[in-house]
């Protein structure tokens, strides 16, 4: 009976040294996680920006914030996720997170999407180009994919629209992008801010003028690089569809040198003998397709242009221009415009 009782209080008093002992280490994890939950990943005093892609998972993110010294354990920090059930609620973007930022305070802001948000504006006549080069530069989109995706065809149908090219179909104006978007979502957006900007009533006014959509955005767009003042946008395209009633050529200026790349002035008159499909001086009727992206000014201004009997028009070099009926008023603009140049 003795040695019964000896061995259960030898018992007694091992798994009692043994519960402390868990305590204290439990305790100690504890602390530790605590430590970890208070401290920021590392001393560095600056910004860090980290990029989270779509479909990563917690744990992915976890390691590439450890990689990055963000936070300064793997799994903890992923431990940090299950507990606040917030795995499958981080949000992809770009993130800069401040200095000393917490773990707890890192979790917060992805969960939440506060990821970095980049303003944007491509004005009005912007190309294609323009667009590419600029998102690039902002390093939000490769210049050579936004290039690629304007001219294929799928992605272009899958938009809705029957055209050669989403020249014309981008509206200028300002967005506010991530980096996550990619280029198709960036696109889609700036395609869908078109539609939005259409006038009222366009598809019945389009069609009372026996156009196209396509035809109606190549209108506006050769508005758009002509004109520099608004009042005159419509008279611009009232010149325009006066000559087309006449069959005349549209010999608008910036259509000859749209497809050369690099262009950037001044256009002399080998430009208006060359040979291409754009070129209004050397092809009948409209050009092939836009040779800019046109704001609602313009698209407004091709859907209600104002009835003139003029047929010509020259710069007065002060944004303005010369309007003429007959070609001897016009040549005789033009000698007063080339003296004053």
């Amino acid at each position: 009976m003795q040695r019964v009782v000896k061995f259960l209080k030898t018992t007694s008093i091992v798994l009692g040294s043994l519960l402390v002992l868990i305590g204290m280490t439990m305790g100690a994890g504890l602390f530790d996680f605590w430590l970890f939950l208070k401290s920021p990943g590392g001393p560095r005093l600056e910004i860090r920006q980290v990029t989270i892609r779509p479909g990563m998972n917690a744990r992915s993110v976890a390691q590439l914030l450890a990689v990055q010294g963000i936070v300064a354990d793997a799994n903890r920090f992923y431990l940090l996720c299950w507990l606040r059930k917030a795995g499958q609620k981080l949000k992809a973007g770009e993130y800069a997170f401040l200095p000393l930022s917490t773990p707890d305070r890192i979790l917060e802001q992805m969960v939440l999407g506060k990821a970095i948000i980049q303003r944007v504006t491509f004005p009005e006549g912007s190309t294609v180009h323009d667009v590419a080069r600029t998102l690039e530069e902002r390093g939000l989109a490769s210049s050579k994919e936004i290039l690629r995706l304007v001219a294929d065809r799928d992605f272009i149908k899958a938009n809705g629209l029957s055209a050669l090219s989403l020249e014309g179909y981008l509206f200028p104006e300002t967005y506010f992008f991530q980096k996550t978007q990619g280029e198709v979502g960036m696109l889609k957006m700036m395609v869908g801010q078109f539609r939005r900007h259409l006038p009222e009533g366009w598809e019945q006014q389009a069609a009372e003028l026996g156009l196209s959509l396509p035809e109606l955005v190549t209108m506006a767009s050769m508005v758009e690089k002509e004109a520099v003042v608004d009042f005159e946008r419509p008279m611009i395209a009232g010149v325009f569809y006066n000559r087309l009633t006449k069959k005349m050529p549209l010999q608008s200026d910036p259509t000859a040198v749209y497809d050369l790349s690099g262009f950037s002035g001044p256009i002399a008159g080998s430009h208006l003998k060359r040979s291409s499909p754009y070129n209004t001086y050397r092809n009948p009727g409209l050009p092939i397709g836009p040779i800019c992206n046109p704001g609602v000014k313009s698209l407004t201004a091709a859907l209600y242009p104002e009835k003139v009997s003029y047929l010509y028009f020259v710069s007065n070099r002060d944004g303005t221009h010369q309007f003429s009926e007959t070609l001897e008023e016009h040549n005789k603009a033009v000698s007063r415009a080339q003296q004053k140049r």
